[in-house]
């Protein structure tokens, strides 16, 4: 995370007061419709039996890229990128039950976090064909990349944003194509899903409690005509591990992923991020040489995606829900950066939170088959999902029972599988009872609590709300499509 505007430490009190004032207001004035409630697209009969699937991926490298005008994203800034090491990447998915009600696109971006203004503005752009070929949904994933190109402002000269217009039109323009492209090399043939658990010792968890999951899930593709597969893994780790000296673009450990699975299998594949809240890394096997390090892990996580076995054939069925909601915006900086337009997202006037204004996002659910999917906006503490939540004795603010049910425990589903990022890059999602400020300077600097521990992910954070309105999004969602 950048060092955001320390001037502004100075009049902080009044600015907030200002904008909470301005907000609270504007709120009362004209209050903000309430968001519609998603029906549930529940899947159809294949009208052939089997599923029809593409994939695509573009490259997202300027032809200016070593020329000194675009910053990293991830880590301390401003810091210039000065090279590439390899490109960042967009890699689309279209999937079609051959129901007649539509296929899903699910879009793999190798970016910090792709906002939910861009993915309105591309759906937008692409509604015409979207109608047209027959999409009844396009999802983004950022995979949460350190080592791109900014894509949400923060790491520029601040308060100026350090998203570059000309790379921001790249991006999208390489996303539609990913699209596009995905639906021409379309295939029939049938899915396969399958996971298998890592060995001990993959993962570095560097919060309390240490809580992430251990499953990498897979979904294989076997065309009819032989050709070669086509591979969707979701696996939750941070691709953060070249760290904050580096200046040369790259997709982190995705980019060996990606490529071992490419030459070995003659495949192609996209991967989605799962949740890496609480900084969910892979784990680092030699601190003092980070491409090493990285490079171990893509390969690692390759093999482990290739080594999948006791797979299971998926019916050809899709069903899909996505449903909006409205996570109050406590973070002045946050909040600040959304309404100078450093971050280009709509800051809404609900009278929610300390400012009267609230992020519009969303969750998204997908049927695959018997696969059950459920996306999230942002990196959400995988205790979240899981359980395992801190209890009062280790917590910061107190006993377990303050924090949502685990979704996993609202779906009665342990095997829901979870894609984080999803559509949106929030920050983290905390639990309630862990959730901790610094008392003179909150969302400015690390808080430490009674126990000594630091705080850091509360000052990227939306705030301690938005765990709880998601779970209970996610509980509404589930009562309809039971209904």
């Amino acid at each position: 995370m950048p060092d955001l505007m320390p001037f502004l430490e100075k009049s902080v009190g009044e600015i907030e007061k200002r904008v909470a004032k301005r907000y609270m207001s504007k709120a009362k004035k004209n209050p903000v419709p309430e968001l519609p409630t998603a029906p549930w697209n529940a899947p159809g009969e294949s009208k052939r039996g089997h599923y029809t699937v593409g994939i695509s991926k573009q490259e997202l490298v300027p032809d200016d890229i070593a020329d000194g005008r675009y910053y990293i994203a991830g880590y301390y800034g401003p810091k210039k990128v000065t090279g590439m090491h390899d490109p960042m990447c967009a890699t689309a998915i279209w999937i079609d039950d051959n129901a007649g009600k539509g296929a899903l696109a699910l879009v793999s971006i190798d970016c910090v976090g792709f906002l939910r203004h861009d993915a309105d503005v591309i759906r937008a752009r692409m509604a015409a064909w979207s109608r047209l070929h027959g999409c009844r949904g396009m999802h983004f994933f950022g995979t949460h990349n350190h080592a791109g190109i900014d894509t949400l402002g923060l790491w520029g000269k601040l308060p100026a944003s350090g998203r570059d217009k000309k790379f921001i039109r790249l991006m999208r323009d390489q996303i539609c194509e990913a699209i596009v492209t995905a639906y021409h090399t379309r295939r029939c043939g049938d899915l396969y899903a399958g996971k298998i658990d890592e060995p001990e010792g993959w993962h570095d968890d560097y919060r309390l409690p240490k809580v992430y999951s251990k499953t990498l899930t897979r979904l294989r593709f076997a065309p009819k005509d032989g050709g070669n597969p086509v591979y969707l893994v979701n696996y939750a780790a941070h691709p953060g591990m070249l760290g904050s000296e580096n200046t040369l673009v790259s997709a982190d450990w995705v980019h060996w992923f990606r490529e071992d699975i490419e030459e070995k299998t003659g495949g192609d594949v996209i991967f989605i991020n799962g949740l890496i809240g609480g900084l969910i890394y892979p784990h680092e096997e030699n601190p003092d040489d980070k491409w090493f390090s990285t490079e171990l892990a893509g390969h690692r996580i390759a093999a482990l995606a290739l080594a999948v076995s006791g797979e299971r054939k998926l019916e050809p069925r899709i069903g899909t829900m996505s449903q909006d909601v409205y996570l109050a915006c406590d973070n002045t900086l946050l909040t600040l950066g959304g309404v100078l337009k450093i971050i280009p997202a709509g800051m809404h006037a609900t009278g929610e939170g300390r400012f009267g204004l609230s992020l519009k996002t969303s969750l998204s659910y997908f049927e695959i088959g018997d696969l059950r999917i459920l996306t999230v906006p942002g990196e959400m503490f995988p205790e979240l999902a899981y359980g395992g939540y801190l209890e009062a004795d280790t917590a910061s603010g107190g006993g377990s029972e303050q924090n949502p049910a685990p979704l996993l425990e609202i779906a009665g589903d342990p095997n829901l599988v979870m894609f984080g990022l999803g559509n949106d890059e929030l920050g983290y999602i905390i639990p309630p009872n862990d959730f901790f400020l610094d008392e003179k300077r909150p969302y400015f600097s690390n808080g430490i609590d009674q126990h000594g521990r630091k705080h850091y992910e509360e000052t990227v954070s939306v705030g301690k709300g938005a765990a709880s309105a998601i779970a209970q999004t996610w509980k509404g969602m589930l009562e309809r499509i039971r209904a």
